[in-house]
């Protein structure tokens, strides 16, 4: 089976790309990046013959279908673009990074295409894929719960995430990528929609930009952390803590902060201390304009309501979720990986552990991963947990109605 990757940083080559590989009788077919090192490595890394390592989308495309699946992982703007381009092209499976578009109408006239043409389009909602998520969609459809009232979730993005991604990285600017309802929350409406089965029909969203700005910066601080800056050691959100430090709190970072995979000590230091890199610079003096904490109301057609509440102020990276239904309740909390039910007249809870998934996102990078490659090869798969761009479509609606009543609360 040949695959295709157009987009190869972090979730093309080293997310999907890695995982693909190492499935049977993959073979990664060809690879196309803008950025010529980026190419470069995933040629390296997966032995792609030369002449399908390309450097420009126009001459991927011409190239014509050269596998059996494509990876579309590149920045948020290209997807609309390259998606109906790689349909054009002859592409029948794709797998699709996250968020589709931030363009109501280019979401809907990509369902509608890939309806039209018989391509089937998985889009990388990978908590789906988790063994945690499975497992509550699996009460809820056993009816213990009986029908799901209340729904409050909580997406805790954690300081040094939101520092690398939403402040100094890629998705800083809502203008130019997505707003972070779209870029990061995709996934939490996606599970909202899944779990609530049924059409959200209102909606009132809340949010803003309160941290991350000029106005709160420490006295005295520097714009550059490696410019001499007095809070080096002191400030939770500098490079020294956020990308020098021993063990850092994450490693998915380094080929956007380095350019390079495995930096060495002296190379982290000369790219921070680079004027260009916008990772080198003070939280509080970047370009940044995405909120950092949102709260989201929603009424579904059958009666149910959601609250997703999202927030920048969290030491760690994890979700919690608390289902209401009209028998009993659910609690979950996917950092320490437990489902606990109290069904109502019963004395005791039900407490399930999960266990310990293999691979990001809890295991569901590997979870969207297997299901790709089962759809490829036209193995029978469950519908109802599927991604499918039509089911994207509908928890991407909601996004849409969320970030224009937001915008009517703005200061």
């Amino acid at each position: 089976m040949n695959i295709a990757i157009l987009g190869a940083g972090n979730r093309g080559a080293n997310v999907y790309g890695n995982i693909l590989s190492r499935l049977a009788d993959v073979k990664i077919s060809a690879v196309c990046d803008v950025d010529a090192k980026k190419t470069d490595d995933a040629e390296a890394r997966f032995g792609t013959d030369k002449k399908f390592c390309f450097y420009d989308e126009n001459a991927f495309f011409d190239a014509g279908v050269l596998a059996d699946g494509l990876v579309v992982a590149s920045m948020d703007r290209d997807h609309y673009r390259q998606v109906m381009r790689a349909i054009d092209a002859g592409y029948k499976k794709i797998l699709l990074e996250k968020p589709v578009s931030d363009s109501h109408s280019e979401v809907a006239k990509i369902a509608e295409y890939a309806k039209e043409k018989g391509v089937d389009i998985l889009v990388a909602h990978v908590l789906r894929y988790t063994a945690f998520y499975k497992t509550i969609k699996d009460i809820l459809r056993s009816g213990v719960l009986g029908r799901v009232a209340v729904i409050n979730h909580q997406e805790n993005v954690a300081y040094w995430h939101f520092a690398h991604s939403f402040t100094r990285g890629n998705w800083r600017d809502k203008n130019t990528s997505a707003p972070i309802l779209l870029a990061k929350t995709c996934h939490d409406f996606d599970l909202l929609y899944w779990f609530a089965e049924s059409k959200c029909i209102g909606v009132e969203s809340f949010g803003e930009l309160t941290h991350f700005r000029s106005e709160n910066a420490p006295a005295g601080c520097a714009k550059r952390c490696m410019d001499g800056c007095k809070y080096m050691d002191e400030c939770p959100f500098s490079v020294k803590n956020l990308y020098l430090v021993k063990k850092p709190p994450f490693g998915w970072g380094n080929l956007h902060v380095f350019g390079k995979n495995n930096p060495t000590a002296e190379e982290k230091t000369a790219a921070l201390k680079n004027p260009e890199n916008p990772y080198g610079r003070c939280v509080y003096f970047c370009d940044n304009n995405v909120e950092d904490h949102l709260s989201v109301a929603m009424k579904f057609q059958n009666g149910a309501t959601a609250t997703l509440t999202l927030t920048a102020f969290s030491k760690d990276c994890y979700r919690k979720i608390h289902i209401m239904g009209t028998k009993g309740e659910l609690f979950g909390n996917d950092y320490d990986k437990f489902v606990t039910v109290n069904v109502f007249g019963q004395k005791k809870p039900r407490k399930i552990r999960i266990k310990n998934p293999v691979g990001g996102h809890l295991g569901g990078d590997n979870g969207i991963c297997d299901t790709f490659y089962k759809l490829i090869k036209g193995e029978k798969i469950d519908g109802d947990y599927l991604t499918t761009i039509d089911v994207t479509a509908e928890s991407h609606n909601i996004i849409f109605e969320a970030e224009k009543k937001r915008k009517a609360f703005e200061r």
